[in-house]
């Protein structure tokens, strides 16, 4: 899901997990109406990292990635396996790592330690709220390519918000994009660029285009305004 501030994106986020509860329609998992779902029951089904992380800081790391598995009744010895082999995912070694307090952590790791609760207990469905958000361009890459690699492999659904298109193209099957809380348009990337639905779509398009245009000028030899005239918008 894509948008700007405001265009409803953690919204809907919270609706799927029954965060909050919709006025109208219905959303399914799986097949199933989520309302018929008891809602504790539904959230261990579902992974979520937010977009403002959310540990908890009584808990030390180790612990915070394993809450979900705990509360199913994993033994002990899975619980510390599946603990040590995500935090090796998202580049936070479990011998240095695990039994840090939140609070010891920089923001970003706090971030990929977030990223880690949320697939502990290899969830149906992972709901993304900005989670790179806070990492250097490097690892917000590397941590993409381990994020698209993890989903392969283990097949579950991902609903990823952002509002970095660079991000959403990268990642998405599908891009829903929303504005001032309506969709725009439900389209694969290659179609949004090919047939934007209206101007703000469009508009969304051109981000990319535009720096891109820049990077062919600076790459054969030309300056950063030899492409002023062209409407780009870098």
């Amino acid at each position: 899901m894509l948008g700007g501030s405001g265009s409803g994106k953690t919204t809907i986020l919270k609706l799927i997990n029954r965060l909050l509860e919709p006025s109208a329609g219905r959303i399914l998992l799986a097949g199933e109406d989520i309302t018929a779902i008891p809602a504790h029951l539904l959230r261990r089904r579902i992974g979520y990292v937010f977009q403002d992380i959310g540990l908890f800081p009584h808990m030390r790391v180790g612990a915070n990635v394993g809450i979900t598995p705990r509360l199913l009744g994993w033994a002990p010895k899975q619980i510390r396996a599946r603990t040590d082999e995500l935090l090796e995912l998202v580049e936070l070694p479990a011998a240095d790592y695990r039994d840090r307090w939140p609070h010891e952590l920089s923001g970003g790791q706090a971030q990929r330690v977030g990223v880690a609760r949320a697939l502990a207990a290899a969830p149906e469905l992972v709901l993304f709220d900005e989670p790179f958000g806070a990492l250097d361009p490097l690892t917000r890459l590397r941590l993409q390519t381990r994020l698209q690699t993890l989903r392969a492999e283990l097949g579950f659904a991902a609903v990823f918000v952002t509002h970095d298109m660079h991000e959403a193209l990268a990642l998405a099957d599908r891009v829903a994009v929303l504005h001032a809380g309506r969709l725009q348009q439900l389209a694969t990337p290659a179609e949004l660029f090919a047939e934007p639905a209206n101007d703000y779509v469009a508009a969304l398009m051109e981000t990319i285009s535009g720096p891109a245009r820049l990077v062919e000028a600076l790459a054969a030899g030309g300056e950063p305004g030899d492409n002023a005239g062209d409407g780009s918008q870098a």
